[in-house]
């Protein structure tokens, strides 16, 4: 029997709090999951992410990501699991059950996640679509240094409106309209009425990359000789930290 999960989604560190509350059947998997949260916290799908529960041990949760390029499944710790094959019902099974969602590990966005209610549905009915109950103010701008970046956003943002600012920094521009208190509620409920269509065009770009990979390999990577790693790091110290001419000899009286 499926369940419909009450869910609550917070960006960590910011004040005053940006959150959502949704609804999602349990039988979503992290991969479509993912796309949820694309879709509420206004992000680009532009980086890799990754779901977790505990510190990075074996014994923990982790999906995130999935391998494309040849190589991937290299960098990835050897538990980690394929969103695409994991349900939210595997991890998200009763109230206050978390989970750890990271977006952009270089801004690092880290969303928690908390289960606030479990809702049995009766045999035999629909899955219900995915909805966005409510929330409050609008996700920080992708690309903008984390933490730190959107902190000094609003701030200029504050001097502009009270008049101590003409215009933001070059690096700003074309966020003088930003409102950070904004929640389009209808606009995220009519993209998640689009899930659907955007995970298939997603799983078709994968294909399509992962098939490109095949068919055009990197070529091999020269296999690693530590002697001429040290006789280059030796060159490049010497070229850099030249040794000083040896000082002329004072002449015999």
């Amino acid at each position: 029997m499926s369940n419909v999960l009450h869910l609550k989604i917070a960006l960590r560190y910011i004040k005053p709090p940006i959150w959502r509350r949704v609804e999602v059947p349990d039988t979503l998997t992290f991969w479509e999951f993912h796309f949820v949260l694309q879709i509420l916290f206004d992000w680009q799908n532009s980086h890799l992410f990754e779901f977790r529960q505990g510190r990075g041990s074996i014994n923990d949760f982790l999906t995130g990501s999935p391998p494309v390029a040849p190589g991937d499944e290299d960098n990835m710790p050897e538990w980690q699991l394929d969103p695409r094959e994991v349900t939210l019902d595997e991890i998200l099974r009763k109230p206050k059950d978390k989970v750890t969602y990271v977006y952009d590990f270089g801004d690092y966005w880290e969303h928690d996640i908390v289960v606030e209610k479990v809702i049995p549905l009766a045999e035999g009915h629909p899955t219900p679509a995915v909805r966005c109950l409510t929330g409050k103010r609008a996700a920080p701008p992708e690309d903008f240094g984390g933490f730190p970046g959107y902190e000094q956003l609003l701030d200029l943002l504050a001097e502009k409106a009270a008049g101590k600012r003409k215009r933001l920094l070059s690096e700003y521009a074309g966020l003088a309209k930003f409102d950070p208190e904004e929640f389009p509620l209808a606009d995220y409920n009519h993209d998640l009425g689009l899930l659907r269509q955007i995970v298939a065009a997603e799983n078709e770009m994968l294909a399509n990359y992962t098939q490109h990979f095949a068919a055009n390999p990197p070529p091999p990577r020269p296999a690693f000789d530590p002697q001429a790693l040290l006789d280059a790091m030796t060159a490049m110290m010497q070229a850099r930290f030249p040794e000083p001419p040896p000082k002329p000899k004072k002449p015999k009286k």
